[in-house]
């Protein structure tokens, strides 16, 4: 941890791949710096690739507080789900609770025994409240942490900003900020977070959001006064919106080996966690598309990086996304490095996936945030919410995603087709196919609720909204 050079305007706690991205490739940080302002990032690893050029700029500096994540800190993450949401109205909760009994990877003896303890004391809590009211007295003793708190005083921030802020340690420095009188951010990087991460650890000053639903979502959770709330739309999805307007991607295209003036469906993979049987419809598809049943229609999968990195990854995959590759088919790895900050992904790989999305006519997807990246770029979307020819049970089953809250919404948007078989997957491919523009006017309102503007502009109101927080009075007692 280096020494602070002096007052900070703002502070980013940065423990997310994702969140880099949206800070860092759209050059929002850098803008900031530009523009002035003193600027801290926190981050459990500071030699990470991306993170580490920062600080060659003169107004920022790069800070790694030297905390780790202990086996409490993440059965505080738990218990909190069992203490302070209702279990059965969220099927992501609900969910998750199945999952840690039936499941679970996990060998540690307390993992696997905990569900079976937390989760009859949340039955309890509909007729003794008291319980929840007693862990949220006490859950200040779990986000007390001295480093943070030392941290803190030191760089004597204006604002602390965080992105994913379920994230340990993210909670951790929110708190210390709110302890010290530091006003506080929340700046979202993705759209489930309201819905399907819990109620926030700590609730902070002022809000950063997408657009209309997130807006909504954001009064309906916490009551935020709208002084209090800019509505920016999306910075890394500016991403898109430049390659777009540049409008060549023929280069990654024929890096992976097919023709770049063909056609083709680019599928965009999860983690088997949500989607057991995906694998099987990438085969199915592949062997579709080999036997030229969609035209001339070419095959890009991307495997989404918790296929091969984390507690989620399933390598298993990796040999059966090799066998598929063909004169008509390829496969896509997302461009990770080396860190400690999950899923963290070299700058070059958001060129990558952009360019991927502006050349493909259709994609699919089970359920990912890439459902919303291919929107930008104005791209049909299907959605695979089926277990290819199995019956898996509603729990486990890629069926449950599109129940998941934010998902639900986005569909009832209208702008996305889900689709529950092998033979309705291959009917609104072949609907594509024949109407490119099928659902356009749709795809285009989804946008509006979801993202605001796909004008490119997002990163600009998010930097003149950072401007503007920063201008309002700072609270009383701020060192």
């Amino acid at each position: 941890m280096g020494d602070s050079k002096g007052h900070i305007d703002i502070c980013y706690v940065i423990s997310h791949g994702f969140a880099a991205r949206m800070l860092l490739q759209t050059g929002l940080i850098l803008k900031l710096a530009e523009d002035g302002l003193r600027i801290a990032v926190i981050t459990p690893d500071a030699k990470d690739s991306n993170l580490a050029e920062l600080s060659v700029h003169p107004n920022i500096e790069v800070h790694d507080p030297g905390i780790t994540q202990t086996i409490w800190d993440d059965d505080y993450g738990v218990k909190r789900m069992y203490y302070l949401e209702d279990m059965h109205s969220n099927p992501v909760f609900w969910e998750k609770h199945l999952y840690s009994i039936w499941y679970t990877k996990s060998k540690h003896p307390w993992k696997r025994i905990r569900p079976f303890i937390y989760y009859p004391i949340s039955r309890l809590i509909k007729y003794f409240p008291g319980i929840r009211e007693r862990f949220k007295r006490k859950e200040k003793t779990y986000l007390v942490d001295q480093r943070a708190t030392e941290l803190v005083k030191q760089l004597r921030p204006k604002l602390m900003v965080s992105t994913y802020p379920v994230n340990f340690l993210e909670a951790k420095f929110m708190f210390a900020a709110k302890e010290e009188g530091v006003r506080t951010l929340i700046h979202l990087l993705s759209w489930d977070n309201i819905t399907s991460k819990g109620i926030f650890p700590v609730i902070p000053d002022e809000f950063i959001l997408w657009g209309n639903i997130m807006y909504s979502e954001a009064k309906e959770y916490y009551d935020i006064e709208d002084k209090n709330i800019q509505v920016c739309g999306v910075p890394h999805f500016d991403h898109h919106i430049k390659i777009k307007k540049q409008g060549v991607y023929e280069d990654v295209v024929e890096e992976l080996g097919l023709n770049p003036t063909l056609p083709y469906i680019f599928v965009a993979m999860s983690s088997p966690r949500f989607a057991p049987h995906e694998m099987d419809i990438v085969e199915w598809l592949a062997a579709e598309v080999d036997q030229g049943n969609f035209g001339e229609m070419q095959l890009i999968v991307r495997p989404h990086p918790q296929n091969v990195q984390g507690a989620m990854a399933d390598k298993r995959w990796i040999g059966r996304l090799d066998a598929i590759v063909s004169s008509r088919v390829a496969v896509d790895y997302p461009k990770l490095v080396k860190s400690n900050v999950r899923w963290s992904m070299d700058k070059s790989d958001m060129d990558h996936l952009s360019k991927l999305l502006l050349g493909c006519s259709i994609c699919l997807n089970s359920g990912s945030t890439v459902s919303i990246d291919a929107l930008m770029m104005d791209k049909p979307v299907i959605l695979t919410s089926f277990d290819a020819d199995k019956e898996l049970y509603y729990w486990k089953s890629a069926r449950r995603l599109v129940d998941y809250t934010h998902l639900k919404k986005f569909v009832g948007l209208g702008g996305v087709d889900v689709s529950r078989s092998y033979a309705e997957l291959k009917e609104k491919i072949l609907a594509y196919v024949n109407d490119p523009a099928r659902k356009s006017k749709e795809r285009k309102y989804a946008i509006e609720q979801q993202c605001l503007s796909n004008d490119g502009n997002s990163t600009e109101r998010v930097r003149a909204a950072m401007h503007h927080i920063l201008q309002k009075n700072e609270p009383s007692g701020h060192a």
